[in-house]
């Protein structure tokens, strides 16, 4: 009779427990934060008409939709990296907004340009809402950036300012908010979400707009300091 085989104990195994845990972790946060924000747009829905028109609807799981692809592919990457290490913001950001634009078939209603300045480091938890705010922003131009149904050109900035902080702008080339739109405080739940997501990274949010369009900045935080809008 054969002597049983004698399978060694991997000397690594608490390592790999380790990322296994990690990663479970990450997803249980990230599908957490998805139903945060599906709960929110129910509750949005509820305040509204009772009866809703098909484009809305369709609007409506449009941006789910966004939100499930944007939390998927930050899952993505970040598997690919060690919990504490940090994600080049430019580039992710070039690969989330082109990853969104192609899941949501928007190829033909939005057009997208990335400026990199320089490496913009930054922590998983400060990617995630900025990502968010970006999907957040694009659907936002798509719906209301031309009212006469234009295709929409947005520029995607990433650099540093005077300072040294991370800065990111969201620009398009539309009409601009109403008049009278304080977009600090009014607007739906895609500015609401846009304002509790940059608060949320205690990031600076500063949003200008005219004729001739409108930019989202934001300013990250450095070393987990406040920064005031």
């Amino acid at each position: 009779m054969n002597a049983p085989q004698v399978i060694p104990i991997r000397p690594n195994l608490h390592i790999d427990l380790t990322l296994i845990s990690e990663a479970n972790h990450r997803v249980a946060n990230h599908l957490t934060l998805l139903a945060n924000l599906v709960q929110s747009q129910a509750a949005t829905v509820a305040k509204g008409p009772n009866q809703l028109s098909r484009d809305h609807v369709q609007g409506l799981l449009r941006e789910v939709a966004g939100k499930v692809v944007g939390i998927g592919h930050l899952h993505r990457r970040l598997a690919e990296i060690p919990q504490e290490s940090e994600i080049d913001l430019g580039d992710y950001l070039i690969e989330s907004s082109h990853a969104f634009v192609k899941s949501l078939a928007l190829q033909t209603r939005i057009g997208i340009v990335h400026r990199l300045d320089t490496r913009c480091p930054a922590k998983a938890e400060q990617v995630q809402p900025v990502a968010l705010i970006v999907g957040e922003v694009i659907m936002n131009a798509v719906k209301h950036a031309h009212p006469t149904g234009l295709p929409v050109e947005i520029s995607i900035y990433c650099g540093r300012n005077a300072q040294g902080r991370v800065v990111v702008e969201i620009e398009d080339d539309g009409v601009g908010f109403p008049e009278n739109f304080d977009p600090m405080k009014d607007g739906g739940m895609g500015m609401r979400l846009i304002r509790h997501l940059a608060a949320s990274i205690h990031a600076g949010l500063h949003i200008d707009s005219d004729s001739l369009g409108t930019c989202f900045r934001l300013t990250l935080p450095h070393n987990g300091a406040t920064i005031a809008p």
